[in-house]
């Protein structure tokens, strides 16, 4: 089966927007959507969810009453594997959960059928095991116990819910992530402020916590750089 319509789970308002060019803007209830085709007349519709499983699972099963032929989680993650840098993107063969009331999610015939025929339009792509987490891994000790204890090459805080929510419905699931920040970038937890639960950007809280913490700065700027690098990759994705 050709991949003619695709529905898409993004956190982050800055992620759909990467994500889909050109798009048409909609909402579903509380959840705005980006719509549109892409160069080889696939449709898409991404739905931006807010941040975490609760909201990603809400925003996927209006996805999956549309029957989509394919739903993704795409957005960017955090590196857990030495060697991914900003910007590189993973495809998901499978979500380790850590998070007690889901469990782990494994890539079957038509996943795996439908990422390969996604992923070549991708450009460069490494393909492994992903985990989902309640919280921000935000030190680089703390990403290595994870993929030391795991095996995973990245870390977000959403995909299993979406993955979880389309096996259900009877939906192939794919995940492409984007490394926002490397196994070796510490993030400031001031910096988690800088997103609302909606996934919208505000700049009020940061601004706040660099007049609290001018040095704060000095972090914030190479972790912007590394996070537009993921936008970048994001891009490609749909192209």
């Amino acid at each position: 089966m050709k991949l003619k319509k695709i529905a898409i789970v993004a956190a982050m308002e800055q992620e759909g927007q990467a994500i889909c060019p050109a798009p048409r803007h909609e909402r579903i209830g509380k959840f705005p959507i980006l719509a549109g085709t892409n160069k080889d007349n696939v449709s898409y519709r991404c739905i931006v969810s807010g941040i975490g499983i609760a909201r990603a699972a809400e925003a996927a099963k209006l996805l999956c009453a549309e029957k989509p032929d394919l739903i993704l989680s795409i957005g960017v993650s955090g590196g857990l594997a030495a060697g991914l840098e900003a910007g590189a993107l993973v495809a998901a063969t499978s979500i380790h959960s850590d998070i007690a009331e889901f469990d782990s999610w494994f890539e079957g015939n038509d996943d795996a059928r439908l990422r390969s025929e996604l992923i070549p339009s991708c450009g460069e792509i490494q393909c492994g095991k992903l985990i989902t987490a309640n919280e921000a891994v935000l030190t680089p000790q703390d990403k290595l116990f994870m993929h030391e204890r795991t095996g995973a090459l990245a870390v977000d805080m959403e995909s299993i819910a979406v993955a979880q929510t389309a096996q259900k419905a009877g939906i192939p699931f794919g995940c492409i992530r984007a490394i926002s920040d490397d196994s070796k970038r510490g993030i400031p937890q001031e910096s988690l402020a800088g997103v609302d639960e909606s996934g919208k950007t505000q700049l009020g809280p940061i601004l706040k916590a660099i007049m609290k913490r001018p040095s704060l700065i000095f972090e914030l700027i190479p972790m912007g750089r590394d996070y537009s690098k993921a936008l970048k990759g994001l891009e490609k994705i749909l192209k």
